[in-house]
């Protein structure tokens, strides 16, 4: 049995593996050039400490941010668990941080503000050419290493590619999210066009579960989302995904992968990386696993992200040339 040493601080209840019941489209600030923002509503979050039984533990700590990867908004208990499997297995007790963006997820491991954290493939590449973050292991999921953007409009309407979105509103997720901005924008880039021309108007969701219900509620009239979010959704709790339909499918991606800082202790590097490989051989942290949809994970390759650089030069280019 696993003890119950699981310290959980959330700083803000948003994010993909955060698990909370989120009944919110999220609106911090809106970034340059964005047109429009979403409502807040945080009526249905959850607490912090609700539900979580603490006892005393003098062990060390594991400080684990998480900014993107598989997102049941309302499974928190599965994460509590897992959370707490991968701190007890390298003898420290879990103290989880959330951020509402990507950057400031990557600005705490820059700090060394946490151990590790699940981030999204486009802030790795970010994080990699800024300060050398380094991956500590990567999940397979349904048997594949990779994952995909789903262009996503309403399941009554009419549209059936990009091209059909041209003038009206877009969700995207983060700024810095690879699936949820990123690949729109290099899809117009290779068009010759931009999001500020091409849609009517556009905004940031910050969350791939609020985009899927933008678009399921008709507040976006397209968005794109990680494809395991979806698919995890979809297969666990639809009642938004029901609504939508894929008109388009990107060509495949380096999974978002576990990291940590270059300069991290190299003993607990080593522990934390043999301890993630080795997760799916314990048949009950196998079922854990099984219940996040993920197989196991595996060592992680840096040049499996290098179409997200290349994607990130070219939409680079593409924007200056357009001003």
């Amino acid at each position: 049995m696993l003890r119950r040493a699981l310290i959980i601080t959330v700083v803000v209840g948003i994010g993909s593996l955060a698990a909370l019941a989120v009944n919110a489209i999220i609106a911090p600030p809106a970034p340059p050039g964005s047109a429009g923002v979403l409502a807040v509503d945080f009526r249905d979050t959850v607490t912090a400490d609700e539900g979580i039984g603490v006892v005393a533990d003098t062990r060390p700590v594991l400080r684990i941010a998480v900014g993107a990867m598989i997102s049941p908004r309302k499974t928190r208990h599965l994460y509590d668990e897992f959370l707490q499997v991968i701190a007890e297995r390298v003898d420290r007790r879990a103290v989880f941080q959330q951020r509402m963006t990507y950057a400031q997820v990557n600005t705490m491991i820059e700090r060394r503000e946490v151990d590790l954290a699940f981030v999204c493939s486009g802030p790795y590449v970010t994080g990699k050419a800024e300060f050398g973050m380094e991956i500590l292991a990567v999940p397979v999921a349904h048997g594949k290493s990779v994952y995909y953007s789903y262009l996503l409009a309403h399941k009554d309407s009419e549209l059936t590619s990009i091209d059909g979105l041209q003038g009206k509103r877009f969700a995207f997720t983060d700024p810095h999210s690879n699936t949820g901005c990123l690949v729109p924008k290099y899809m117009l880039a290779e068009k010759g066009q931009n999001c500020r021309t091409f849609f009517a108007d556009t905004y940031y969701t910050y969350s791939h579960d609020n985009s899927i219900r933008a678009v399921a509620e008709g507040v976006a009239d397209g968005a794109a989302v990680d494809s395991l979010i979806w698919e995890f959704l979809q297969a666990t709790d639809p009642v938004h995904t029901a609504q939508t339909k894929v008109i388009g499918l990107s060509p495949p991606y380096g999974i978002p992968p576990v990291v940590v800082h270059p300069d991290m202790d190299p003993a607990l590097k080593r522990d934390l990386r043999v301890m993630f490989l080795s997760l799916h051989e314990d048949p009950d942290t196998r079922r854990i696993l099984r219940d996040l949809h993920i197989d196991r994970f595996e060592e992680g390759r840096d040049e499996a992200y290098d179409s997200i650089r290349e994607m990130q030069r070219w939409v680079a280019t593409a924007s200056v040339e357009s001003e």
